[in-house]
């Protein structure tokens, strides 16, 4: 089993405990407590299921020198909550994907196309459903 298997069946576990786990939260009219972990749960099953299938298909990963664009990555995961009280949660989501993507190797094209993604869903989950200032 190579690496993207196991990170694959790794993020498709904690995808299924973070579902199983929301089971248990109170329930509320409309979004309630169980919404982010759902959401974050199905986000990492279908990414799970993406690396498995992607790996299967023959998934072009070089490890090789890639500890600098780790280190980049890991400091962008610390650093984006300080960004969320001055540009709110949806830019800085935005952001943070795009900014991300481009330490991942992605071109302009790919990482402006993530971005607008996950603004739109950071955007309709926390400020459309629950209300979060933007």
């Amino acid at each position: 089993m190579g690496w993207g298997n196991l990170v694959g069946v790794l993020a498709a576990g904690l995808g299924t405990l973070a579902w199983v786990l929301s089971l248990g939260l109170p329930k509320a009219e409309g979004p309630g407590p169980e919404l982010f972990p759902r959401v974050l749960g199905t986000a990492l099953v279908l990414g799970g299921l993406y690396l498995l299938w992607e790996k299967a298909e023959g998934l072009r990963i070089r490890l090789e020198g890639a500890w600098l664009r780790v280190l980049f990555l890991t400091l962008l995961f610390l650093l984006a909550p300080a960004l969320v009280p001055r540009a709110g949660i949806a830019l800085a989501t935005a952001i943070a994907a795009g900014v991300g993507t481009l330490l991942a190797g992605e071109g302009w094209y790919r990482a402006l196309l993530t971005a607008l993604g996950l603004w739109l869903l950071a955007y309709g989950v926390f400020v459309r459903l629950l209300g979060v200032p933007a």
